[in-house]
């Protein structure tokens, strides 16, 4: 199932290659109209008892791994996308996505996490990454607009871009039985570590622990988070003293006044307005992944 408009033209590019390397592995290539009919064909082939190869970015391996959990299919993937972070978490080359077909018989399969993530106003998605309301949900935003630059440098724009018009909002933050009430850049919410092409926002995340790990960064100054924001890539900024982190299986995000309307995204893509939700659907996902991978098989 391969979604062309992925990556901002890169999968366009790739379709000989991808084209070519599927038929040599016995795969049949369709190519999705919309989100909606990659689901529904995604769905048919599970319904013939086929495995479906998701190949794009984390917004359409998102999509087809939550059809996958919701009828105990089997997925592979093949990143072609711009940020490609549940693919990185995984063990799998987003530089390299013709050798991730190889994993069809080179591989093995293992049994991961997602998360389901909806909003009071109707919005719901799975998320195979990072839930994310606030600063970056705003940068994300803008970033899917942009056309010309992809991958980590358009993060890198879409921050600088943010926050010259963005300032923390106030928000609560239930964990389980913990909360967190004040001002905050952001909340990121992590099946996986990484989300907007390699940012470890939460570092000690795991994909198969039947958890979500949550980082808030509190009330910095502008100075303070401009200069410290870049040790994101480290995965070093929980060490900063306005940065939290909590652990738990259901995480609620409430709006506490303020002059902003807060989105939540997931996996690169928007659910909706808050109030939100994020759950734990631990186990949810059968998927191929390298001999290597730091991941328990099924």
């Amino acid at each position: 199932m391969v979604n062309p408009a992925a990556g901002r033209g890169r999968t366009r590019r790739l379709l000989p290659q991808l084209t070519e390397a599927f038929a040599a592995n016995d795969v049949a290539v369709h190519l999705s109209d919309d989100a909606a009919d990659g689901e529904r064909i995604a769905r048919e082939a599970f319904a013939r008892g086929e495995g479906v190869v998701a190949c794009g970015g984390d917004g359409t391996i998102a999509a087809l791994a939550g059809v996958a959990s919701e009828v105990d299919g089997t997925l592979a993937v093949v990143p072609t996308g711009a940020g490609n972070d549940f693919a990185r978490h995984l063990g799998i080359d987003g530089r390299a996505p013709i050798d991730a077909i190889e994993l069809l018989h080179a591989g093995r399969l293992a049994t991961v996490d997602l998360a389901r993530v909806t909003t009071r106003d109707g919005g719901s998605r799975w998320c195979t990454t990072v839930a994310n309301t606030g600063f970056d949900a705003e940068a994300n935003r803008w970033a899917n607009g942009v056309r010309h630059v992809t991958g980590t440098p358009l993060y890198v724009l879409a921050v600088l871009r943010t926050v010259a018009v963005y300032r923390p909002q106030p928000i609560v933050v239930r964990v389980d039985d913990q909360e967190w009430r004040g001002e905050a850049w952001l909340v990121a919410v992590g099946n996986t570590r990484c989300y907007a092409g390699g940012m470890r926002i939460t570092p000690d995340a795991e994909v198969d622990d039947g958890l979500l790990d949550v980082c808030v960064i509190g009330p910095a100054t502008v100075v303070k988070f401009t200069t410290r924001f870049p040790s994101v890539f480290r995965g070093t900024h929980t060490a900063i003293e306005e940065v939290d982190t909590l652990r738990g299986r259901v995480v609620e995000l409430c709006p506490d006044g303020g002059s902003m309307s807060l989105e939540l995204w997931a996996s690169g893509e928007r659910v909706g307005a808050l109030p939100g939700r994020v759950e734990a659907a631990p186990g949810a996902l059968r998927v191929m992944v390298p001999v290597d991978a730091p991941v328990r098989s099924t």
